[in-house]
């Protein structure tokens, strides 16, 4: 939570969407490090693909279940909300209301 309540404190424009995915790479747990989603996302980074490398996170959750922190799908909301990618943001909003219908938690 400290590393997002950071994220918070700095201007939204502060933070490039390259950045802001690096950070959020501490929310996801070490072993989905290995899964094919999460490389995919560090080579797309590394290409300057940042909409794939978005893509490739959302699909990380979406493939393994795993319930993401609530932090986490607002920096991929505010990443997405940078490249003008509304249903994206929208999707990744709408993955906390998930969380709390599913598990009734924001996590």
């Amino acid at each position: 939570m400290k590393l997002f309540n950071f994220i918070k404190q700095q201007s939204k424009t502060d933070f490039s969407p390259e950045q802001t995915i690096r950070l959020l790479f501490d929310y996801i747990p070490e072993f989905y490090k290995k899964h094919r989603q999460f490389t995919d996302c560090v080579e797309f980074l590394e290409h300057r693909e940042w909409e794939l490398s978005l893509d490739s996170l959302i699909e990380l959750a979406d493939e393994t279940g795993h319930y993401f922190a609530e932090d986490f799908w607002l920096g991929l909301a505010d990443v997405a909300d940078k490249m003008n990618l509304n249903d994206k943001a929208n999707y990744c909003r709408n993955q906390i209301d998930r969380n709390i219908e599913d598990i009734k938690s924001k996590t």
